[in-house]
């Protein structure tokens, strides 16, 4: 970005016919979108996960292919907040952060996506350890931000209880 191409065409058969011209590399800003997926085929797009389980991440951002010679990579966010499983006084407190590198699928497609990212009900909340730590109820927020412009994208869900079977005996 910012490097100035400049071009001179000269006709062989005529030495006096020359023509120049010049284009300066810049920028061009998209729209962002950020995705949670259930699969690693990223094509079940979810907005509840449960209590343990993966999730994939991925954000589409085409101007963020920055080299077009090697897959570049991007930051995203997610914060987990309570939800109402431990009452008035814990909800919506933070209770889990990290921050995800996802890298580009391929060179040039400008689609950014994570590894496996475990989330589950079972480990003490760790800021950036890789592991999404959460309850029933929490919300989890993955948010992006373009380092390059004001384009901030979200996607958020919800964890729902691991569902188990129940019998009676008389």
């Amino acid at each position: 970005l910012g490097d100035t191409l400049h071009v001179t065409y000269t006709d062989t058969n005529d030495v006096t016919d020359v023509r120049s011209d010049t284009a300066l590399i810049v920028d061009a800003p998209t729209a962002s979108v950020t995705q949670i997926f259930e699969d690693s085929g990223y094509t079940d797009e979810v907005d509840t996960l449960l209590t343990r389980e993966v999730m994939y991440l991925q954000v589409i951002d085409t101007d963020e292919n920055r080299n077009p010679q090697r897959r570049d990579t991007v930051l995203v966010t997610v914060v987990v907040g309570n939800g109402t499983a431990e009452g008035v006084d814990g909800l919506g407190l933070v209770i889990d952060t990290d921050v995800i590198t996802l890298t580009e699928s391929g060179e040039t497609t400008g689609v950014f996506r994570s590894d496996s990212v475990v989330v589950t009900d079972t480990k003490k909340p760790v800021v950036n350890d890789g592991v999404i730590s959460w309850g029933r109820f929490d919300t989890m927020q993955v948010r992006y931000g373009d380092v390059n412009s004001s384009d901030t994208t979200t996607d958020t869900a919800l964890a729902l209880e691991i569902a188990t079977s129940a019998r009676v005996i008389f």
